[in-house]
């Protein structure tokens, strides 16, 4: 019974530990057709880090489906439009666009 607690106990650690150390998001506000090579922000900056160490930790920008919107470049934390975006566009028949 002794071992069976100890186990118990060590799983909702390893759990707590685990949620704590859960991913960071940011959220960004971009102007209504945004030229392509604009700069959105510093993602290394926004999150405390230097640009080594968002380089180590292996960031990267996730997208829905197979376009990819935004470059981030891992040796400075900028995160730029890679093409033109046009609201209309990406969410038709909308008045918010997340």
């Amino acid at each position: 019974r002794s071992g069976e607690r100890q186990r118990r106990v060590l799983l909702f650690l390893v759990c707590v530990c685990v949620c704590e150390s859960g991913a960071e998001g940011l959220r960004y506000s971009l102007a209504e057709e945004l030229e392509r090579d604009s700069f959105v922000g510093n993602i290394a900056e926004d999150l405390g880090l230097s640009p080594s160490q968002l380089a180590a930790r292996q960031a990267r920008v996730v997208s829905e489906g197979n376009e990819r919107l935004f470059h981030l470049n891992a040796k400075t934390g900028a995160l730029t439009a890679k093409e033109s975006l046009d609201r209309e566009e990406m969410c038709p028949r909308r008045d918010t666009c997340t």
